[in-house]
């Protein structure tokens, strides 16, 4: 037996069964679930800003009256989440909770996937550790309570990890490679920013052996189904807008908020009109995103420099802080939580993500150094999705909000993380001996 077989059978030997993964992902989920309610029972946000124009347009695709803005068709937000919650306020009413409780399903259903994935990809301490890091941070709480889509958008984007990651390339099916394409199209109807996400994992593919031939095939079967899923959104654009449009028509204003002369790195929309000349962006929204995403290509070309500057400092936004989440549910809440509850959640979000990410770094070295070690290449697909999002916001605008999306997979890494510190202090002399003492 080669060196590679016997680490393949002492993973296979060690990966536990699929009623155990079963009764895990079942018990983060209803823990993941239990705190968000609790949570829902503090925190009622009345919905503002992007938030109200979901809730307000779920109201009127549940009404018989299309997708439009001030009477007319529109595609400036994606229609994937106000479409979904348009079913829900259909089948459970319009109140408060049935919106947030679908997005803490949504949310705790995740927290299950989470833990599965860290299981398969390691062990089982790893998925469970993974699952309940995930299942108690605060910021994912804080947005299953606002009407956002992340919610939505994260939960296909972990099944899209769970359902990518296989251990050899030769166990790939084209169904199970179709099915991902379809995953990540749905979730590109809620966000089309995996619309991409073909290169990273024709680059997944490589390193799992696949071969080139093999990988191009099994990209372009995954770009069928992201082609399939978004197929019906983009026929309505054409029909509706008269235009070719894939998903939404924000694009080009979303680039070009990162990308001119007053960009601070974040959000960016000043109501001067010398420094926003899209300030009257829906009133043609398709001539306003192709000029506003001109306007970001020749701003980008012309200042090189400033714009590789920038997009180390979109990054810093990306990863810092969690007062997004926390003033769209708790800052938004009626009635007001108690200030004590404001700052002890500030205080432990805050901690627990930093927590999470620095184990998430620890983490995703020894999930690379294992991979080589055991030639499995399945860690890779998270790692890359990982990667893949994070690039895209060297040169798009980014906050705290922007980072809700990968929390799935950085909790992932830290599930592995911590098994490898545990590890560690294990094999510590000072360990060994308080053990036998």
């Amino acid at each position: 037996m080669t060196l590679e077989h016997s680490h393949a059978r002492a993973a296979a030997i060690s990966s536990p069964s699929a009623a155990i993964l079963a009764v895990d992902a079942a018990s983060i989920t209803a823990v993941a679930f239990l705190l968000r309610l609790l949570w829902l029972t503090m925190v009622h946000p009345v919905p503002t800003s992007d938030f109200a124009w979901y809730r307000d347009h779920a109201l009127a695709l549940a009404a018989g009256q299309g997708y439009t803005y001030d009477g007319r068709p529109t595609a400036y937000f994606p229609i994937g989440y106000p479409l979904f919650l348009a079913g829900i306020y259909q089948l459970f009413g319009s109140g408060f909770w049935s919106g947030t409780i679908a997005n803490a399903m949504l949310n705790s259903v995740t927290a299950g996937l989470v833990t599965i994935l860290g299981a398969r990809l390691w062990k089982r301490s790893a998925g469970l550790i993974a699952g309940l890091l995930f299942a108690a941070y605060i910021s994912q709480m804080a947005w299953s309570s606002v009407l956002c889509s992340e919610m939505l958008f994260t939960f296909l984007l972990t099944l899209a990890g769970l359902v990518g990651a296989v251990r050899r390339a030769h166990e790939l099916r084209l169904g199970r490679v179709f099915a991902l394409g379809c995953i990540v199209g749905l979730a590109c109807t809620v966000r089309p920013v995996l619309m991409l996400a073909p290169a990273p994992w024709f680059a997944y593919l490589l390193i799992a052996r696949a071969g080139w031939r093999r990988a191009a095939r099994f990209a372009a079967v995954m770009l069928a189904g992201i082609a399939l899923a978004v197929a019906p959104i983009t026929v309505r654009n054409a029909l509706d807008l008269h235009a070719f449009v894939l998903v939404s028509t924000n694009g080009g204003v979303n680039l070009w908020q990162g990308n001119n002369p007053h960009a601070n790195g974040a959000y960016f929309w000043p109501l001067n009109p010398h420094q926003n000349p899209f300030l009257s962006y829906v009133s043609n929204e398709v001539v306003e995103d192709h000029a506003a995403a001109q306007a970001a290509r020749i701003y980008i070309f012309t200042h090189p420099l400033r714009t590789v500057e920038m997009g180390f400092v979109k990054w810093w936004h990306l990863f810092a802080g969690v007062s997004n989440a926390l003033h769209w549910s708790i800052g938004q809440s009626s009635p007001p939580v108690p200030n004590w509850f404001a700052r002890s959640a500030y205080v432990v979000d805050l901690g627990t993500y930093l927590f999470m990410l620095t184990l998430a770094c620890a983490g995703t070295a020894t999930a690379v150094w294992k991979a080589r070690r055991t030639r499995d290449a399945r860690a890779f697909w998270p790692l890359l999705l990982l990667a893949y999002y994070v690039a895209l916001f060297f040169v798009f605008p980014a906050w705290d909000r922007m980072r809700a999306p990968i929390e799935p997979l950085l909790a992932l890494f830290a599930g592995c993380g911590a098994v490898q510190v545990m590890g560690f202090i294990r094999q510590a002399p000072w360990a060994r001996r308080f053990g036998r003492g």
